[in-house]
Order: structure tokens, then sequence, then C-alpha cells
């Protein structure tokens, strides 16, 4: 029988175990870049509070669903020398749903790499609504809140009566690209293509003043993607790559002509009378 190893042993042993440890908390991106910096921002005080635990981590990273990198691919690549890779949802709500499939995404990326290597050991906290203490922090926070001022005043020269007029002038175009980065299209590349996407429509005079393009959430016909969508003709493109984004955009506005090779749903001939 082993006798049992020195206090400090042990804990020599307990760090080595966390530095092989890396964390990434998953969220829901967004339109706007606020949120993304919060989130590292909650990354490196996460980092330093293990690190003043006495529990360094081998790195802490953000990754996201949907609308935003990194995706949770990418994470775990960044994260892959790690002997653990422990993924915290810090995302409200939980959808039972897109959890299922964020497991399959974690075991497709683990059985696509090289087997020679070892397999970090992959774990999924608990969503952040399920977390034990969370009603007890709320409460604290209720205290916290209610000794904080009034309403604060608006910021700025805006008057908080009314908004800029700017906000009511439509856009001058014709035609919408709705560019899905659900959490599958974005698992498949989409977000990585937004920039070509939007290269194309700035650096094609054809393109530029009449189509707009917008960033969608799930579309559903998920297997089709990266997938883009052309109104008001109402026509499905997919999969999406880098070559094709400008050839399909330009031969459906400016020829009225549907690519056939990426068509999966809608008209297949467009009415320009």
């Amino acid at each position: 029988m082993n006798a049992p190893l020195p206090m400090q042993q042990l804990a020599d042993a307990q760090k080595a175990a966390t530095a092989s440890l890396s964390i990434i908390l998953l969220s829901r991106g967004g339109a706007y870049t606020a949120g993304l910096t919060e989130l590292n921002d909650l990354a490196a005080r996460l980092e330093t509070a293990m690190a003043a635990a006495g529990k360094p981590v081998q790195q802490i990273t953000t990754a996201y669903v949907d609308r935003a990198q990194p995706t949770l691919n990418e994470a775990l690549d960044l994260c892959a020398t790690a002997r653990t890779i422990l993924i915290l949802p810090v995302m409200v709500p939980d959808e039972a749903s897109l959890r299922r499939w964020l497991h399959k995404l974690i075991m497709r990326w683990r059985a696509a790499r090289d087997s020679s290597r070892p397999a970090p050991r992959l774990v999924f906290g608990q969503p952040l609504l399920q977390l034990s203490g969370l009603t007890e922090l709320l409460t604290h926070t209720v205290d916290e809140a209610l000794r904080q001022p009034d309403v604060p005043e608006v910021l700025g020269d805006d008057p908080w009566e009314h908004d800029p007029k700017g906000w009511s002038l439509v856009p001058e175009h014709q035609h919408h690209v709705l560019w899905c980065v659900g959490p599958r299209c974005a698992a498949k590349g989409a977000l990585q293509l937004w920039p070509a996407l939007t290269r194309a429509i700035r650096e094609t005079p054809a393109l530029r003043n009449c189509l707009q393009p917008l960033q969608t959430g799930c579309q559903y016909p998920c297997n089709h993607g990266p997938l883009m969508i052309v109104y008001p003709d109402g026509v499905w493109y997919g999969p999406m790559d880098a070559d094709s984004i400008a050839p399909v955009l330009t031969r459906h506005v400016q020829h009225g002509q549907v690519d056939e090779a990426r068509h999966v749903h809608g008209p297949r001939r467009l009415d320009r009378s």
C-alpha cells in the first residue's frame, strides 16, 4: 500500500493537474463589440483568481456559439495541448437542443484529431442558470443594487426625449443578402467568410449601392451551410465559400441568373420584367 503523499507533494501534484487544464468560456455572440470585451475581461479575471488560489491553469480563452469569433472549434484548437479542456457555458438561457449539438461538435473535433497524439479530456460545465449558489449571489446583488442612485443622466448632447433623425432614413438598396451566422453555419466557417462577403459587395460596383448584407440567426437547413439568402427573390444558396460569394451575387443581382451549383431553395429563374 502506498504511503500518503506529504502535504507539499500533494499541493505540487494538484498544481500540476490544474496547470494542464485549459478553460473555455462559451457564450452567444452579438453584433456589438462591448459584449466581446466583457467576456475577455471575465476570462482575465478568472485566470487571475485561479492563480491567486494556487490553481494556475494553462490558459483561459473565450469562444462563441454564433455571431462572433473565436468559434468553439477555434478555441478547442487553441487549447489542444492541455490534458483537460473545461468548457464553461456562460450564456442565458440554456437550450437543451443547442447543448446536445455542442456535445456532438466537441466529440467530432476530438475524432478529427491526429490519433498519434493523446486526446484531451473534454468536460462540459453546468449551464449558468443551473449553478449552485446563483440564487444567493443574486440576493446579494439586489442588496447592492438598491444602494445605487436613481437612473443616471443620459451622456452626451442628445436630448433623452428623441432619437437622431437619421435613424428614420431607409438606405438605398434593392436587395438584401441574409448571411446565416447561427451555431451550425458558424461552425462551418460562416464567421470567417463574413469579411469576404462584405468585401465582395464593397469592391464590386454592380453590388455596392444596391445590396445590403445582414447577419441572421439560424435559418434551419444547416446541412447546406454556410447559407446565404438573397431577397426579394427568395433564393437560398449554399454551401458558400470564399471563391463562390462574388460570382454568385454578381450573377444573381447584375444578370438576374440563379447559380444552379449553389441553389438550395427558391425560384430557379428570376423575373426582372
